[in-house]
């Protein structure tokens, strides 16, 4: 059996919508996947057969609605002006969030409650878990949607998702609960131990416990080498750059291309020797001590990264080692070691 583990992490769980796409795109059969936190959510609609709507889904998010902050708080945000009215705006939902003793949870339990269809969800072929702690006894709760009655599947995502920034609230059998990365934020080992040989995990850096599970363990990890943005970054181009980020990372891993920040087609360490044909010894020595990297291919391609990062060349498409090199040494010329390793590049192997 294939499992998917979704990690917590608040908004940036939009990486994890862009990263399914990918899932789908490669016919990849998932047989159960479960969630801490903001992946309990994701895992919910990915375990109903609707992984295909979650970036229109987080698109259309109204963040204020969700977390209760009010329309010109959220302007000031994403506006990211560090002036008066955004000083204002901090002060004066800070106060209400204060007086509140916490973060309203009204705007969530409409979302779970719009979103989740209980009853396609247990009906589905896929099955689906989450984690939860019960602050009582501090008891970690590792549920399989069989385990959770009907009636109290969506109040055990809400739980999943239950950050101590929220107004305390008992949720479920006159109980207070906690955020599942309270006891493991990455949970693999809940489909490690139901019996599924293979294990895609997709990381978003969200805080919490992170439980070790088997090394010699069939895992694949799928994660971000760039800034996803807070765990409450509420601007809507934050959350679309997370989506797309996640979908090129995922196909990257699970295509198996070549890149770090980047994706470029994949050729073999033979044929990157030969692009670097006419570099000097010397010079590859000084690369390859910049970048602490072993090989011709790993040095060749954070040298191009490098360089696409520092001419703002778009990270969102599949690119031909042969033509970037290319591009680069037409459009970009500069006095750099860096720059003059690339010129020496022959693209045509």
């Amino acid at each position: 059996m294939i499992g998917l583990a979704l990690e917590g992490g608040g908004v940036r769980g939009s990486y994890q919508a862009g990263a399914y796409i990918a899932f789908l795109e490669c016919k990849i059969k998932i047989d159960g996947v479960v969630g801490t936190s903001i992946g309990a959510l994701n895992g919910a609609l990915i375990a109903s057969h609707r992984g295909l709507e979650l970036p229109s889904i987080w698109r259309s998010l109204n963040m204020s609605e969700v977390f209760g902050f009010s329309k010109s708080y959220i302007d000031a945000i994403n506006q990211k002006v560090f002036n008066l009215n955004y000083l204002k705006q901090v002060f004066i939902n800070a106060l209400s969030i204060i007086n509140n003793q916490g973060i309203e949870l009204a705007g969530l339990k409409k979302l779970i409650d719009e979103e989740i269809d209980v009853n396609l969800l247990l009906k589905s072929s896929i099955d689906f878990g989450l984690i939860t702690v019960r602050l009582k006894d501090f008891k970690p709760l590792c549920l399989f949607k069989k385990d959770m009655p009907k009636e109290k599947l969506k109040e055990y995502i809400l739980a999943s998702c239950f950050l101590p920034i929220f107004k305390r609230e008992k949720l479920i059998d006159d109980h207070f609960y906690l955020d599942g990365g309270f006891y493991d934020v990455s949970p693999v080992n809940m489909l490690l131990k139901n019996g599924y040989q293979k294990v895609y995990l997709i990381k978003i850096h969200g805080l919490g416990i992170r439980q070790k599970y088997a090394q010699d363990a069939d895992v694949t990890i799928i994660e971000p080498k760039r800034p996803l943005g807070s765990i409450l970054d509420l601007d809507p181009k934050r959350i679309d750059e997370n989506i797309k980020m996640g979908y090129y990372d995922a196909l990257k891993v699970l295509k198996n291309l070549d890149g770090i920040h980047y994706v470029f087609k994949p050729l073999n360490e033979r044929k990157y020797q030969k692009i670097n044909r006419q570099v000097s010894h010397q010079e590859f020595k000084r690369l390859k001590n910049f970048f602490k990297t072993q090989n011709y291919k790993d040095t060749t391609i954070k040298a191009l990264e490098y360089i696409m990062q520092k001419e703002n060349i778009n990270y969102y498409h599949i690119y031909s080692i042969k033509k970037i090199i290319k591009i680069i040494k037409k459009k970009y010329r500069k006095d750099h070691f860096i720059y003059n390793y690339v010129q020496k590049l022959k693209y045509y192997i």
